[in-house]
């Protein structure tokens, strides 16, 4: 079993054993359920992953990996494939990804507001503030790379305020995460709490979407010299589910990692696969891909292909070797749980940050600071394709790439590509075509489709607008 940061006792941690009858908000704390102690602040910290753990439990990972390249939608989810702005109900639940991550955000200013007058040690004080806001930059950092600028909220209760630049929400996470990198413990107290090394990863990755690649490159070092992490060898596609499958907790490639268990599951794989297979007693399959380019151009060769797509399966009723339907030829295998009791009951975890991101985010920044291919670069891309192939990640291979021949953008691109195939299905490709600016053109390459600039951000919610005296229709994302 899984020794995990347990969210299915947050709520019933924050309320008093005489007040148990009492209504208490699930979703939040206020003056009035918190208390004076360590296990007080513990529990004000933990009420802040309960909304943000609920956006990344289906839906809104849906909404991100739709949009790459590589996949297509089923039902109402379908018009985000298409790249021509969302329709309402996709416009709704953009709403309610937008409110989720704004109650975190709410959850984390009361945590340090209220931590900060708890008599606890400065070490513990320190790192739970740091904690929270580890948490309020993450959330922020999605919000800024789906809407835009937005409202900023530092204060416990959140004053209405007008959108904010894009830089003044990056200056906002990057402030946040300093404070981790410094104040958050080098181990993570439970599996499922961010360390120092998760601030440094997520400011490695923040620097790299605001281009400023000579800090994304430094940061990332700071993660690879430590020695701390490593990447987990592999050398049959079987193999990938120690790092995927269910089971897999704290791993030598675990840096952040949103979790879940049989008890609190993950409800993304359902939306992946296929029922009848051998990978799950459930599936809905909303998520599927088709053949072209970027399955083309994926070696057959490459573990990650075989482990992480399927077009053909054993059916698990059956047991006789059976073909997806022409309709939904391609799905993805790469979060397996055959023994999921319950629909939305995965226990495979969400890598937010993995050893394999810092190195292929110091691939990318390196080449792009340094304006040439420096031999740690191509170190650190050959041992992600090494792991991909079967081969040992620390050895020259036979499928290395070459030591020359490179410019900044061929590299570059190279690096975009191994991306694709090492995090396929984890939420990141449409963030990675955004920031590179590469959408219009991979999606068209890819898919055969045009990406209008509506679908470029997000639609700020209406009630937003309706209820934000600081936000008016005329601040509304461009097309909507």
């Amino acid at each position: 079993m899984k020794k995990i940061l347990s969210y299915t006792l947050i709520i019933l941690s924050i309320i008093s054993c005489s007040d148990f009858l009492e209504e208490v908000p699930e979703d939040r704390l206020t003056e009035n359920n918190f208390y004076g102690n360590l296990d007080d602040a513990v529990a004000a910290v933990n009420a802040i992953y309960v909304p943000v753990r609920n956006n990344f439990r289906t839906l809104y990972m849906l909404m991100l990996d739709i949009q790459a390249d590589y996949a297509n939608g089923r039902g109402s989810t379908q018009p985000l494939g298409e790249y021509q702005g969302f329709d309402q109900t996709n416009i709704n639940r953009a709403g309610t990804m937008w409110e989720r991550f704004y109650q975190s955000i709410r959850n984390a200013n009361i945590a340090i507001n209220m931590i900060d007058k708890i008599e606890l040690s400065d070490t513990d004080k320190k790192a739970l503030i740091s904690e929270a806001k580890f948490m309020r930059a993450y959330c922020y950092y999605h919000l800024v790379r789906n809407w835009g600028g937005v409202p900023i909220y530092l204060e416990k209760e959140g004053e209405n305020t007008g959108r904010a630049t894009i830089e003044e929400v990056y200056q906002v996470i990057i402030a946040d995460l300093k404070s981790g990198e410094t104040d958050l413990p080098a181990t993570p107290t439970q599996f499922g709490r961010p360390s120092k090394w998760s601030a440094k990863s997520l400011l490695a990755e923040v620097y790299l979407a605001n281009k400023n690649y000579g800090l994304s490159k430094d940061k990332a070092q700071e993660v690879i010299d430590s020695g701390e992490f490593s990447l987990i060898e592999v050398t049959t596609s079987a193999d990938f589910n120690d790092v995927f499958g269910p089971s897999a907790n704290g791993t030598s490639e675990e840096i952040f990692y949103i979790k879940f268990s049989h008890q609190d599951g993950w409800g993304w794989p359902l939306n992946l696969l296929w029922s009848e297979t051998q990978f799950s007693p459930f599936g809905n399959y909303v998520i599927f891909s088709v053949p072209g380019p970027f399955f083309e151009n994926w070696d057959d060769a490459d573990l990650r292909k075989e482990w992480n797509v399927f077009t053909e399966y054993v059916n698990r009723s059956t047991g006789q070797l059976e073909t997806l339907p022409s309709s939904t030829p391609i799905l993805c295998s790469k979060f397996r749980d055959p023994d999921a009791p319950e629909r939305e009951a995965h226990a495979n975890d969400y890598p937010i940050l993995r050893y394999a991101d810092v190195l292929l985010i110091y691939a990318e920044a390196s080449v792009m600071d340094d304006n040439t291919v420096s031999s740690l670069a191509l170190e650190s891309l050959n041992k992600i394709k090494r792991r991909g192939y079967g081969y040992p990640t620390n050895v020259a291979s036979p499928v290395d790439y070459p030591s020359s021949g490179w410019t900044v953008d061929s590299f570059r691109d190279t690096v975009l590509q191994e991306r694709a195939y090492e995090l396929y299905m984890e939420g990141k490709r449409w963030f990675d075509l955004k920031r590179t600016d590469k959408a219009k053109e991979l999606v068209l390459q890819n898919t055969g489709k045009t990406v209008l600039d509506v679908h470029l951000l997000w639609p700020i919610p209406q009630q937003e607008i309706d209820t934000n005296p600081d936000i008016s229709q005329a601040d509304q994302n461009p097309g909507y």
